[in-house]
């Protein structure tokens, strides 16, 4: 059966004008693809030691797969991602790419979650960054290896596009009110980056822990962070402290 994507569709993906339009518009594409769900990962090389490095995860795998793979940072061992590092063209995976210890969970994990038969497309490898695009549905990866073969050079040029479409929409998202950052606020994140807990960073700087706690909150607010290491590795990046 020929594989037809409307170009129409196609178009749309790349003129998504924010990230939720662009994840319903893309799963179109992949559904006129055979396939179930996608995930898009992106992550900036600065960040790659960082205890939760800066990335972006976009995708209709299922949210327990999607959110697993984020918290135990599979990236870091998953066959499909580190193909990305190391290649510039798409992987049809088979069980045999996940025989390695680190691996085998994740390729369980996957196929409990409907991510079987798939691929991988690459679309930035660099110094600044990597970025890829997984596609998969819930079938057996090496009985359907040949079908997913075919799909290839569809999923490489919608991977493209949606990587396009992502990095127009980040680069106009609102950006950190990093200017509106206190000088004590960047005293008590510098303290937080060398790994001063709250009571030491108020002992260092004379002031009170609940002091430093308010100080620290407020930046995390207006650094558009979760948490206090992601407050931390995006003012790095942002450089708003040193290392």
């Amino acid at each position: 059966m020929p594989i037809i994507i409307s170009p129409h569709d196609l178009e749309a993906v790349k003129d998504a004008h924010d990230l939720d339009s662009l994840k319903e518009r893309a799963q179109k594409v992949v559904e006129q693809l055979g396939f179930e769900g996608f995930m898009y990962v992106m992550a900036w090389r600065e960040d790659a030691l960082a205890t939760e490095p800066k990335t972006v995860f976009l995708g209709t795998y299922d949210p327990d797969y999607m959110k697993a793979y984020q918290e135990r940072q599979w990236f870091r061992v998953d066959p499909a991602s580190l193909h990305i590092l190391r290649h510039h063209l798409p992987l049809a995976w088979r069980k045999a790419d996940f025989a390695s210890p680190e691996s085998h969970p994740i390729l369980e994990a996957a196929l409990r979650h409907g991510v079987g038969a798939g691929a991988i497309f690459p679309v930035v490898s660099s110094n600044a960054s990597i970025a890829g695009m997984g596609i998969a549905r819930d079938a057996d990866p090496d009985t359907e290896h040949e079908r997913t073969l075919q799909m290839l050079p569809y999923g490489q040029l919608l991977a493209i596009y949606v990587h396009a479409a992502v990095s127009r929409i980040l680069k106009h998202l609102t950006p950190p009110a990093t200017k509106d950052l206190s000088q004590r606020e960047r005293e008590c994140l510098q303290l937080a980056a060398q790994g001063m807990r709250d009571a030491e960073i108020a002992r260092t700087l004379n002031i009170t822990t609940r002091t430093v706690i308010s100080h620290l909150n407020s930046a995390r607010h207006k650094l558009q962070a979760d948490n206090r290491a992601q407050m931390i590795a995006r003012a790095m990046a942002l450089k708003v402290i040193g290392l």
